[in-house]
């Protein structure tokens, strides 16, 4: 099964934290179990000197499941495998504050009046395939934040680079001016 292989991949993720039961006959379930080691979990943070390390703690998370839209025949009325992931951001300790506001600047849109942070997905067919796209989402966004912000360039180097334009255009004029000239002499000496 693809998700089975998927999960198993990334293990490292959900380490002590949770496990995916997968049936043939039910749906699969998200099983949550506590951690009893301090120690562990403070091994594993998400964050080391700003940059994302990828591991996110899902006891952190509220996930929820609802019916997807679009087309799909009767497996869109059943089955609910739309994933809908909220993560509070004020009470997130696990995120950085700089992180948390660059977070907010980003995705100011998906972001509730009670700090909600909601990530979803309806992509696959399959509930746990989804879970593990919202799962992949939330790491890509995360990676994203916590990457330095582009700096803005000044304004001397911003002339400097439109006088740098200018001289390649009138030097590609005097190239072609020369250029003509040249034909021009060529076909009078026919």
């Amino acid at each position: 099964m693809l998700a089975t292989s998927f999960l198993r991949n990334c293990s490292r993720y959900y380490h002590g934290m949770s496990t995916i039961r997968i049936s043939r006959l039910s749906r699969p379930q998200i099983l949550q179990f506590h951690n009893t080691s301090q120690q562990q979990q403070q091994q594993e943070e998400s964050f080391v000197n700003n940059t994302f390390t990828g591991y996110i703690p899902i006891n952190q998370l509220d996930i929820s499941y609802c019916t997807s839209s679009g087309p799909g025949g009767q497996n869109v009325n059943r089955n609910y495998t739309k994933v809908t992931m909220k993560l509070h951001l004020p009470t997130a300790k696990w995120i950085p504050d700089d992180i948390k506001n660059r977070i907010t600047e980003l995705h100011k849109n998906s972001i509730n009046k009670d700090g909600y942070w909601l990530v979803r997905s309806d992509k696959t067919r399959q509930q746990l395939l989804n879970v593990a796209d919202c799962m992949d989402k939330l790491r890509c966004y995360l990676a994203e934040a916590a990457k330095p912000p582009k700096l803005e360039p000044s304004f001397e180097t911003l002339e400097k680079q439109r006088q740098d334009r200018e001289r390649a255009a009138i030097r590609r004029l005097e190239m072609k001016k020369q250029r003509s000239i040249f034909k021009a002499q060529k076909r009078m000496e026919f």
